[in-house]
């Protein structure tokens, strides 16, 4: 096993590594999201990649969508060292000139539209989830304000499009709010169907939705809600379990991904796309020219052009070699669940021996999943000399409607036997010995919830920015996340004691990692201080570390290093 010096260097080279995403394109130029300088800002290059410049301030939170035809972005910044409440700016990508946009009070932006002059924006207000409005450099008005999760997409110039909660915690609704009338429309094509909006174009808004049974993509005209289906591809002679939408293209034509049981495939329009593994979370066809986003376990996120069916880099990183070379096997299986549930499974094997310490990954969201892409923390642990078992739990996005709907009146529940199942799986087929749960954000409850409620199946854990007390963390939030709160357990508060691992101290037989961001407002600090004095008090076995100036969104090289490292060395100490 390699020294803590080596290791320490190796994660430094593997953290420093820039990532690179797509935005858009304006005024002839690339708009993409970088970490080159160490924090996560924008960035502006010719097309080939040429004359690349950072553009705007630090800690881009939103950002509407870039315009090939003008040089003016519209983005928020989170102007409160992580707590998330943005300012929103405007920048011109010809001079790198950077302005406030609005006159506003800073918040939480969760959706930000620019056509013109105006802005719109969704986000937390006082009483509620708000839309707003202003004019550029004028003042934000709060035109609407909803009782649950609302998300604008697109402003037609007559209409405020986008996706709610209206009809409760288990359908999305689409919107259309009259900017001259103050009418709110709401529609949907079937009662109880979950249907998401994208962009609109000539009149008619790209959504996705379950309504005819299984997961597909839609236009629906904003006026009179006539509903066309975007025609399919030549389905492949496999069962398709969900589709992504990416967006709709300055082109006009459609990028989404389909999901199968052997992994996600890319398409545009009806042509799939000639890439075989990675991932593509970003896709623009302007002028003809298809740029994109894509990376995979073993290659860091770069932006790509695609030509005569290959890949052309623009911008990305080489990685250190000797890292990549950990990663001695990738596997994707199905694992029957306590239910007979499957769950779909990512397992990268390092150097390790066989069976040998063993990390099982819980991802954040818990609507989000782990995909073939590049992931610091995974790969991380991976190079320093654990197996890696990520499960894509019930609730996990990518599997269907049906699949992501598992998991709403239930956190905590059925899911955590899912994650229990991948690792007695890793433990049946001879991959794991030792076994530690670890997570960040959904990934740090499950971690603080799974060490108490089975205390026999994990020899650590590690919790990063988890919730121990949900009682506490509803009243500590912003009107956005007590939504959220209430649409996860389904409006069952009475859960709430028993889904908090406060409330079951005395269970706890792991030693337990705690890492913290001192500014988080999603899953604030104050209740796991009261989690780390009941341990205390009980005599448990734990370390702590609480970030200083950081927020719940990784926004600095530095933030995730110290979140890799003193995790890393935790688990070596604990498992060799």
């Amino acid at each position: 096993m390699s020294s803590v010096a080596d290791l320490m260097k190796r994660l430094e080279e593997l953290v420093r590594l820039p990532f690179y995403a797509l935005m858009g394109i304006a005024s002839e130029k690339l708009v993409y999201m970088t970490t080159e300088q160490g924090v996560v800002r924008l960035w502006v290059s010719n097309k080939d990649g040429s004359d690349k410049r950072p553009a705007s301030g630090e800690r881009v939170t939103a950002l509407s969508r870039p315009e090939p035809d003008s040089n003016i972005i519209v983005y928020a910044r989170d102007v409160t060292k992580g707590q998330e409440l943005g300012q929103i700016y405007t920048l011109d990508v010809d001079s790198l000139a950077e302005e406030k946009a609005l006159e506003m009070t800073p918040t939480r932006v969760i959706g930000l539209v620019r056509r013109g002059d105006k802005i719109v924006y969704s986000g937390a207000a006082e009483d509620g989830v708000g839309i707003f409005m202003g004019e550029i450099g004028g003042k934000a008005e709060k035109l609407y304000t909803h009782q649950g999760l609302l998300f604008v997409t697109d402003y037609t110039g007559k209409y405020i499009v986008g996706t709610g909660m209206f009809r409760g915690p288990r359908s999305y609704e689409l919107f259309r709010y009259d900017v001259e009338t103050g009418e709110m429309k709401v529609f949907t094509p079937k009662e109880g169907s979950v249907n998401f909006s994208g962009r609109a174009r000539d009149g008619r808004l790209f959504f996705k939705s379950d309504y005819e049974g299984s997961d597909w993509i839609y236009t629906v005209d904003v006026e009179d809600f006539s509903i066309e289906t975007v025609e399919p591809f030549e389905k492949p002679g496999k069962e398709i379990l969900d589709v992504e939408p990416l967006n709709w293209t300055y082109d006009g034509e459609v990028a989404y991904l389909v999901s199968t049981r052997d992994g996600f495939e890319a398409y545009l329009g009806t042509e799939k796309l000639p890439i075989d593994g990675g991932t593509v979370t970003s896709l623009e066809k302007v002028g003809g020219e298809i740029f994109l986003t894509y990376s995979s376990f073993t290659t860091p996120s770069g932006i790509y052009r695609l030509v005569d069916g290959r890949l052309e880099r623009i911008h990305g990183s080489d990685p250190d070699q000797e890292i990549i070379g950990k990663v001695k096997k990738v596997s994707y299986v199905w694992i029957k669940s306590k239910d007979g549930l499957e769950i779909p499974t990512y397992i990268l094997e390092s150097d390790a021996p066989k069976p040998g310490p063993t990390v099982i990954y819980v991802h954040g969201g818990p609507w989000s999943h782990v995909m073939d892409a590049w992931s610091i923390l995974i790969l991380g642990l991976v190079a320093a000399g654990f197996h890696v078992v990520a499960p894509n739990f019930r609730g996990s996005t990518g599997y269907g409607t049906k699949f992501m709907k598992m998991d709403i009146g239930d956190p905590g529940g059925m899911d955590m036997e899912d994650i229990e199942a991948a690792t007695n799986y890793a433990v049946e087929t001879g991959l794991a010995s030792k076994k530690a749960i670890m997570g960040y954000s959904y990934g740090g409850f499950m971690t603080f919830l799974s060490t108490v409620k089975k205390p026999d199946t994990w020899e650590v854990g590690v919790a990063g920015a988890g919730i121990v007390d949900w009682e506490e963390m509803f009243e500590l939030g912003d009107a956005f996340f007590k939504q959220f709160a209430l649409t996860l357990f389904d409006n069952r508060r009475d859960l709430w004691k028993d889904r908090s691992a406060i409330n079951f101290v005395d269970n706890l037989k792991a030693p337990l990692c705690i890492i913290h961001p001192q500014n988080d407002t999603r899953t604030p600090l104050k209740p796991v201080l009261r989690y780390m004095e009941k341990l205390l008090e009980k005599g448990k076995s734990f370390e702590a570390h609480i970030i200083p100036d950081m927020g719940h969104t990784i926004t600095t090289v530095d933030d995730i290093f110290k979140l890799l490292l003193p995790a890393v060395i935790f688990l070596r100490n604990k498992l060799y």
